[in-house]
């Protein structure tokens, strides 16, 4: 048999792969690309008429750092809710965005407002892997919101 030459030699690592998610859900096991800013959790729904929290999973990164926090979809104009994204129930642990952030600025559903997330540059191990996006001050009348979590999966 003769010897055929594939071509260069090429080095494939899961940073170097193109990256395709066939199907968009909150808990989706499809393995993702890593060391690249992305959604790294969403919660869609979010009730804001009521004090608590949702839980918000984070989707396949065991090391991550949050960068960005986009708040969109709001029913109605949110004039009275606050809310923050934090590492443990009831607005403990570390704050991603702190819970005095007024949700003021979404005021209908074609209104999307993106934030710094407040715990930019500290990294999140495979012990963070559920966040909770907490309603500090209810919106006191029937108002739901879908927040997204962006940030840099640092996974070896």
């Amino acid at each position: 048999m003769p010897s055929v030459n594939p071509g260069p030699a090429v080095t494939q690592t899961q940073q170097t792969v193109d990256v395709l998610t066939p199907v968009s859900t909150n808990n989706n096991p499809v393995v993702q690309g890593s060391n690249a800013l992305r959604l790294l959790a969403v919660a869609k729904g979010i009730n804001a008429n009521a004090v608590g929290d949702t839980a918000m999973q984070i989707i396949n990164a065991t090391n991550w750092t949050a960068t960005t926090v986009v708040l969109s979809n709001a029913s109605i104009s949110l004039t009275t809710a606050t809310a923050g994204i934090f590492t443990l129930p009831g607005a403990t642990g570390v704050a991603i965005r702190t819970a005095a952030s007024a949700l003021t600025a979404l005021t209908g559903p074609t209104v999307t407002n993106a934030a710094a997330a407040t715990a930019a540059g500290i990294a999140l191990n495979a012990t963070v892997q559920t966040i909770y996006f907490n309603i500090a001050v209810a919106q006191g009348a029937a108002a739901t919101l879908d927040a997204y979590l962006y940030g840099y999966d640092l996974s070896p």
